[in-house]
């Protein structure tokens, strides 16, 4: 399997309000250019994303969680995260396929890139075992990569992209970051 082209990568941090119920990630060191990415800038110039369990039916084939950007914009399911009750460590998704999302219409930044694809890496808080809560995501995009996303989430789980991570998170340019 020939590996893809990494188009960005992001390092995210827990960085939830003290007070919030609901978990959120701010990018604070990331390598390449994402162009949509910039969209999701929010007022204090950051890009944030909401950890949400998502409400699923039986027999649903909705991934558990979901990463949720400015606007409601649905970033993507965290696909794979549970396998057999316990937390991976390892995720992966891709953007909305259509032009628009939400009863408002609102335009999907992503949609010109629908066919990449997402990984995760999910750092769990060591300290405490019983924390389901991340302490980091990292996020890798890989460029067209939506049809074979799950077979590279297993290249990454055993080591097959170790050699470009650490080259790119010594590149990763570490961002204003002010919790």
């Amino acid at each position: 399997m020939n590996t893809p082209n990494i188009r960005f990568y992001a390092l995210m941090v827990n960085s939830t309000q003290a007070g919030k119920s609901t978990p959120k990630y701010t990018i604070t060191a990331q390598a390449g250019y994402y162009p949509p990415m910039e969209q999701l800038r929010g007022r204090d110039k950051q890009i944030s994303m909401n950890l949400l369990n998502q409400s699923r039916e039986d027999n649903s084939s909705t991934p558990p969680m979901k990463l949720q950007a400015k606007n409601s914009l649905n970033f993507t399911g965290l696909k794979d995260l549970w396998r057999e009750g316990v937390m991976s460590g390892f995720a992966y998704g891709y953007p909305l396929d259509k032009q628009t999302y939400s009863k408002d219409n609102k335009i999907n930044p992503f949609y010109e890139y629908k066919e990449d694809g997402f990984l995760f890496i999910i750092h769990p808080d060591d300290k405490d075992p019983n924390n389901l809560i991340p302490v980091s995501i990292e996020l890798i995009v890989l460029e067209g990569a939506k049809v074979l996303i799950s077979a590279y989430c297993k290249q990454l789980e055993m080591g097959g992209f170790d050699g470009a991570l650490q080259s790119l998170r010594l590149q990763a340019n570490v961002t204003d970051f002010n919790m």
